[in-house]
């Protein structure tokens, strides 16, 4: 059967229903699990917010105001200027040469005692024009004492602790680290004896055990599947704002780290695979263990999911290696075959959409993990987990009557290739900026369909353009229900179903309507500028902006009336 015609009418339907509901994104993870089961989560620990509001059983989240489209967009007669602004379409995306962050680490998973564990050695240098007197680290496991404070709300047992760490040592001395926690204990205090100096290099070498949590998430151990990520103390962002401290919270992601390399050793029980950040350099079986050896260049974190049960699917893909991972007993499940062929073909349209619409994947590897997950899916570096239910195939209609879809697996794993860019080439500080994560994502979706052609594109284009958001009655009821502006950070929502609606619902259109106005090609050269730019750093919500008016200038009408009433650009700062 021919692959495109099978991409259906899904998306249409989704935003459709998104325009007068709102929607939940495959990775926030108050999401339910899609059949009904109803477990949500409620993070507790925003620094301003106490979201109470959770996902309906159905999975809609459903505004408080409801927004009448009664004005359509249409787009500008003229393009802003031709498309050749920024680098070509499928240009490389070139590591960079700089110094980078290096974490050297020698691993071990007790998968009977449920821990993961080893040694660290970090090497890194002060990349700011203040001296370091302290350094910060970010020990999210450590929030794994309380459901309430790693934000689940569910019968399933934690089954956490407090991670153990110990030897912080400086290199440049070979002095001890005395550290404390914060009040928010995932946050670590590191009082070095001689600060640090713009430009100066160390060391820190420690040591770590942290317990893997009983929980079907992104950081949890379920059914003999280990997913195992943010497990690690690592070095928390410093920006111009200083070190960033934001609380935890479970509705989509609040890491923000700094590009680094990796070379990691995990020794795992024999009859262990994983699938991880990176790849696999080297495999070392004895006895009753196996340890296996992993580089990944230029990532923001590493992580893996392990298992004795898993099976493997490979495949290239537009010059990827795409692997499938899953437990062996899956295999037995109706349509599973026809969910992993479509697993691999929207892995391939969205590797080449992607590369042609924001420069080529630079990384010679990507991994598919099914497993439980409460979420649909999560992104990682290299590595993305999707939720074993997403494969089930689901009644839906069309003009041809009504037929099985696998419309959810599609949005799910393009969502989360999509992710590969945004925040994970171009970072990011997703708590408090969800839009250049979040929003940029979503619109990414449509990016898929469009380079699919299929037939829904005209209907998805239709309910996007249904309400114009450069007007500003349409805009008022908008901010009124807080969709908008949406460079709101996490924690200024007052409840996670507002946040969901304005960054993954509302945010997706305000993209598309950017692309509407200047022309598809068009805009697409300002993402693939963006990205070029901005590759493997983390930017700033004005360095989005800069290169957005350095090709459609500052007297666009049509694009100012839609940012005006789409951003809050009083936030916008002078790039230092």
């Amino acid at each position: 059967m021919n692959r495109k015609k099978r991409v259906k009418r899904w998306l249409s339907m989704m935003i459709l229903f998104a325009l007068l509901l709102g929607t939940v994104a495959c990775d926030k993870q108050t999401a339910t699990r899609r059949e009904g089961t109803g477990r949500t989560a409620t993070p507790t620990t925003a620094a301003t917010a106490t979201p109470t509001a959770e996902a309906t059983p159905t999975g809609v989240v459903t505004p408080t105001t409801e927004v009448t489209p009664t004005t359509t967009v249409t787009p500008s007669a003229e393009p802003t200027k031709a498309p050749e602004f920024g680098p070509a379409e499928n240009c490389a995306i070139e590591f960079p040469t700089r110094d980078l962050y290096h974490y050297d680490m020698d691993l071990t998973l007790d998968a009977k005692a449920h821990t993961i564990g080893g040694h660290i050695d970090f090497t890194f240098y002060n990349d700011t024009k203040d001296t370091w007197d302290k350094l910060c680290l970010r020990d999210y496991p450590s929030l794994f004492t309380d459901p309430v404070k790693v934000g689940y709300s569910r019968s399933t047992r934690l089954d956490g602790e407090i991670t153990g760490i110990s030897g912080f040592t400086d290199s440049r001395d070979g002095s001890e680290i005395s550290w404390t926690r914060d009040t928010d204990v995932s946050v670590l205090w590191l009082s070095i004896a001689t600060p640090l100096a713009p430009g100066e290099k160390m060391t820190l070498s420690y040591d770590f055990t942290t317990k893997i949590p009983a929980v079907d998430d992104r950081f949890g151990y379920v059914d003999g599947v280990f997913n195992v990520t943010n497990f690690y103390p690592i070095l928390a962002e410093y920006d111009r704002n200083g070190w960033c401290t934001a609380a935890f919270y479970g509705d989509g992601e609040c890491f923000y780290s700094e590009v680094s390399n990796y070379d990691v050793r995990i020794t795992f029980p024999a009859g262990f695979y994983a699938a991880t950040t990176g790849t696999e350099k080297n495999k070392a079986e004895a006895e009753n263990t196996v340890t296996y050896t992993y580089h990944a260049p230029c990532v923001r974190e590493f992580v893996f999911s392990a298992s004795d049960t898993f099976a493997q699917l490979t495949r290239d893909c537009d010059d990827v290696r795409v692997n499938i991972l899953f437990p062996k007993n899956y295999a037995t499940r109706d349509a599973w075959d026809e969910a992993m062929e479509l697993t691999f073909f929207c892995a391939e349209k969205s590797l080449e959409a992607f590369g042609e619409a924001f420069g080529r994947y630079p990384y010679e590897e990507l991994d598919i993990i099914y497993t439980p997950l409460a979420a649909g899916g999560m992104e990682y570096p290299n590595l993305i987990i999707i939720a074993d239910n997403v494969c089930q195939p689901v009644l839906t209609f069309n003009d041809t009557g009504a037929g099985p879809s696998f419309y959810m697996l599609e949005e799910c794993v393009s969502h989360e290739i999509g992710h590969q860019w945004f925040m994970g080439i171009v970072g990011s500080n997703s708590g408090m900026q969800p839009w250049m994560d979040e929003s940029i994502t979503s619109y990414t979706e449509l990016v898929y369909a469009e380079y699919l052609d299929n037939l829904g594109v005209a209907a998805i284009r239709g309910s996007f353009e249904a309400t114009d958001l450069r007007d500003k009655t349409q805009a008022a009821k908008l901010i009124r229900n807080e969709n908008l502006p949406i460079n709101k950070s996490y924690y200024e929502y007052s409840n996670s179903t507002r946040y969901v609606s304005s960054i993954y619902s509302w945010g997706q259109i305000v993209f598309y309507q950017m692309e509407l106005i200047l022309g598809h090609k068009e805009f697409q050269s300002v993402l693939r500028e963006y990205v070029h730019r901005f590759a493997f750093t983390n930017a700033m919500p004005e360095d989005f902006f800069t290169v957005l008016y350095e090709f459609a200038g500052t007297e666009n009408e049509q694009l100012n009336a839609l940012l005006d009433n789409c951003f809050d650009l009083s936030r916008l700062k002078t790039a230092s």
